[in-house]
């Protein structure tokens, strides 16, 4: 039995359930916002959960495979009926024990999907990724790729304009990003994304001004952008020649559809990889998108992995057929 943690509407999820009813195997993916999987009990031996769809129940240490694509269960999986809108104890108001951000069912519920996940994981012959690891600290990681002998692009947190325009990295112009993973939300029918921006060192001369904590980087300038997703020792890397297009050249992400970029099948040096495998064992992950850029110095720099990060814009254009690759790791413990 395969078990899939992962979340609402995950087309890497969809995907690779596609392969798994391809291949004829028994698999359930729990999903934190659907409702369709309520926990029932659990003890030393089991972790009961009951399909709502189906009226079937499951033991989750029956599972011999898990991948934990993302966080997989939330409240809707342990709160099965509505809570009151207000909670009273002897004509007292106590609401705020049971909702909002005080409430004592949030850390009870923390807790016991803790143990869940822990149990799973040690319990599962073959699992992909990690529960603890959804997203790895982006300062972390830079530090430590440095001592695998990969080069990162230098960085300060600053707090001031003023830090800004002193900064020790020794290059006029910069880049700005999030220190976590960033904004992808959406309010209503509007959606907000944070992106890699370029600032200028001369644009913060003579100017006071405090800031939140924000990450500044050198701009490495570059050949190409590298996309590559790790899996089990293996990778499969794209070139993105993102450098060809104005509005794609500080982060690819920006798509043009007007003029897109080049994408091709890639190749890592064996001793990046070798570097890069080193890395994830650090973490103790066996997957992950990682993103690097080849520098017009031919020197490969490492700008972060993102242990869920999506795959098909590499796999797609390259043919590497990642999902069919991760459904049968799920099922043989290996990569084909």
């Amino acid at each position: 039995m395969i078990i899939i943690f992962s979340s609402e509407n995950d087309l890497s999820t969809i995907a690779v359930a596609k392969w798994l009813r391809y291949f004829d195997v028994e698999f359930y993916v729990i999903n934190p916002t659907e409702g369709v999987y309520n926990f029932i009990r659990l003890d030393q031996d089991s972790i009961i959960f009951y399909n709502t769809h189906t009226k079937k129940e499951i033991n989750l240490l029956d599972a011999t495979s898990c991948w934990w694509r993302r966080t997989g269960l939330g409240k809707k999986n342990f709160i099965q009926e509505s809570l009151p809108s207000q909670f009273f104890i002897d004509d007292f108001d106590a609401t705020e024990l049971i909702s909002g951000k005080k409430s004592a069912l949030d850390p009870e519920i923390s807790d016991l999907k803790e143990y869940i996940f822990n149990k799973v994981y040690n319990t599962c012959k073959i699992n992909l990724g990690h529960p603890k690891l959804y997203g790895l600290n982006r300062l972390e990681t830079l530090e430590l790729a440095q001592k695998f002998g990969i080069k990162t692009p230098q960085f300060e947190v600053v707090t001031n304009y003023s830090q800004i325009y002193n900064s020790n990295i020794c290059h006029n112009e910069l880049v700005t990003k999030a220190i976590s993973n960033g904004i992808y939300h959406q309010i209503d029918n509007r959606s907000f994304y944070t992106y890699t921006e370029l600032i200028k060192k001369k644009d913060f001369e003579k100017k006071e001004m405090t800031l939140f904590p924000s990450l500044i980087l050198e701009l490495v300038p570059k050949k190409y952008e590298i996309r590559s997703f790790f899996i089990e020792g293996n990778f499969y890397s794209m070139a993105i020649f993102s450098q060809s297009n104005q509005q794609t050249e500080v982060d690819f992400r920006k798509y043009s559809s007007q003029k897109p970029n080049k994408n091709e099948p890639y190749k890592l040096p064996q001793t990046i990889e070798n570097s890069l495998r080193n890395l994830f064992a650090e973490f103790q992950l066996n997957c992950g998108s990682i993103d690097l850029i080849k520098d017009i110095n031919d020197e490969y720099i490492f700008l972060e992995i993102n242990p869920v990060g999506q795959y098909g814009m590499t796999s797609e254009p390259c043919n590497y057929n990642i999902d069919r690759k991760i459904a049968e790791y799920l099922i043989y413990g290996r990569i084909y």
